[in-house]
């Protein structure tokens, strides 16, 4: 009778025992959910399907551990009978809503902030991969805004925007560039900017970034405004930043779909002057590439970490695609930015320091 007291004792403390593998495991499920849903919804749009959200609400996991013993005796000398029983339940509630009305529209339908541009920057990841996603124009400037909704029958403007963006990353490198908070010296309001560091950058690197915004040369603190289309400032960038949903639909034009769904006309194919087929990898270029397949054999399949099957095929990210997976962990943190309210950081700087 000890012996099966003792047994059954040692499994009493049943909720610190499942806490570590059980809150990892909702985790990893969590994240997987996530990834396939995001990828599912850019799949869609590709096909000009309507996208959907849900999100993960509450999960609770509640444990009932039920214990019993029993013991029978009959002779002292002989037999005694012990009986008993352990029967441990889990029962795991989730909640799922779907984003719509104004909390559709906050997240996914209005624009994306400057601020949320800032903290992007500002927590470590690449000029050059913020705008090209997150911005669609500044100045006259265009990065394929018609990418911004359904495939475009015809090829974007995007090599002058590209060209900016790639002259900003070598410039990051060696802190040549940034995107800082500035006090304006004559309202004293905090503004946004673009730095240039004249001793990092080359002549010909300033002058090619002041020709293509159309600012004064000399300007070395280039400010944001929101895109007008009206008369601008000598030293103003208008920047028109895409809404998460058309950001997505511009991700979108990197899925590379079957032959055969392109053949049946399920898709569209976007022509170029020549009526050739454009490849958008010129476009979206070390920002995303979604390829397609089926099954070949085991040592493919693991490779496709993030996967969703879609009309008869597999979409996927190759685990060896590194761009991919940073365009898609930054998306999934601009989603999180986007459905709490952003300030401005306290800290600026003067405009001349």
């Amino acid at each position: 009778m000890l012996s099966a007291a003792l047994l059954v004792g040692c499994h009493s403390k049943i909720g610190p025992q499942y806490l570590k593998t059980d809150s990892l495991q909702y985790n990893r499920a969590v994240q997987n959910s996530n990834d396939s849903q995001l990828l599912l919804n850019i799949v869609r749009m590709r096909y000009r399907d309507t996208p959907t959200f849900l999100q993960v609400g509450i999960i609770s996991a509640s444990y009932e551990l039920k214990k019993a013993i029993a013991a029978e005796y009959r002779n002292p000398s002989t037999e005694s009978f012990i009986r008993g029983g352990i029967d441990l339940s889990e029962k795991p509630t989730v909640t799922y809503q779907p984003t719509r009305g104004e909390g559709y529209v906050k997240e996914f339908m209005a624009p994306i902030s400057f601020e949320a541009l800032l903290l992007l920057n500002s927590s470590g990841w690449p000029i050059d991969r913020i705008l090209r996603c997150c911005v669609q124009r500044m100045n006259d400037l265009k990065n394929a805004p018609t990418a911004s909704g359904p495939t475009p029958y015809y090829v974007p403007e995007f090599r002058e925007f590209r060209e900016l963006t790639e002259i900003f990353r070598q410039l990051e490198v060696y802190d040549g560039v940034d995107i800082v908070v500035v006090a304006n010296p004559l309202t004293g309001k905090r503004e946004i900017v673009f730095e240039l560091d004249p001793e990092v950058a080359t002549k010909d690197q300033l002058e090619r970034i002041w020709k293509l915004f159309d600012v004064d040369p000399g300007t070395m603190h280039i400010r944001f405004v929101p895109y007008h289309g009206q008369k601008r400032e000598r030293n103003e960038v208008m920047v028109q930043t895409r809404s998460p949903l058309s950001l997505l639909y511009f991700l979108s034009q990197g899925v590379n779909v079957p032959f055969r769904d392109e053949y049946n006309g399920l898709v569209t194919v976007t022509m170029d002057e020549r009526g050739n087929g454009f490849d958008w990898n010129e476009v979206l270029e070390g920002i995303i590439n979604i390829r397609s397949g089926s099954h070949l054999n085991d040592s493919v399949c693991l490779n496709r970490r993030i996967k969703v099957h879609f009309r008869g095929a597999e979409f996927y990210i190759d685990d060896r695609d590194l761009d991919s997976k940073a365009t898609f962990s930054m998306v999934s943190q601009l989603l999180a930015l986007q459905t709490g309210c952003i300030t401005l950081p306290a800290l600026t700087l003067p405009i001349g320091h």
